[in-house]
């Protein structure tokens, strides 16, 4: 999918490629829509996995959406970019996109240590009576919380854990602290 994608593409970044035309233009647009017909579905479905609040899950379902939107170009009444390489491109554009979305959706994204340590300590504030506690004034009242400040300590545990494996991929010795 994503080769027939760069063949409409890829004269973009030659200066002397010619972008396709006639019957091979018409043989790639074909195997472009045919390629998002099958796709489209299978990213939509893995997406629809995801929790409703993900921003994945957000921009690959705008990402179906799109693509729909240019498979039926033609049929809403734009019947001039059918056949032309414009058209082809963006096509191919949103094949390219839906391979990307495809990848990451189904591939079983996991969370980084540092994702999780910090949603467990937000789903705590969210729903703990101690840290969601105002004053007379409806500001927030700041009352200490044990679990708050233990799950505070993991997040940033996690963090300083996740800068020092950063540097020790890059060769740096450097210990980190927090």
């Amino acid at each position: 999918m994503r080769e027939t994608a760069h063949r409409v593409l890829g004269p973009d970044s030659a200066p002397d490629a010619v972008p396709p035309a006639g019957t091979e233009l018409d043989t790639l647009t074909a195997e472009l829509r045919g390629h998002i017909e099958q796709l489209a579905p299978e990213v939509e479905q893995a997406a629809t996995r995801l929790p409703e609040s993900s921003p994945t899950r957000a921009a690959a379902l705008a990402c179906v959406g799109d693509a729909g939107g240019q498979l039926r170009a033609p049929e809403l009444g734009f019947a001039v970019l059918a056949g032309s390489v414009m058209y082809a491109r963006r096509l191919a554009r949103v094949l390219a996109a839906l391979c990307d979305h495809y990848e990451t959706v189904s591939s079983g994204v996991v969370k980084t240590p540092v994702q999780a340590a910090f949603e467990h300590l937000a789903e705590h504030c969210l729903t703990c009576s101690t840290c969601r506690a105002v004053d007379e004034h409806g500001a927030y009242a700041g009352l200490p919380c044990e679990e708050e400040s233990r799950l505070y300590e993991g997040y940033r545990a996690a963090r300083v854990s996740a800068a020092a494996a950063r540097l020790r991929r890059r060769g740096c010795g450097t210990e980190v602290t927090a």
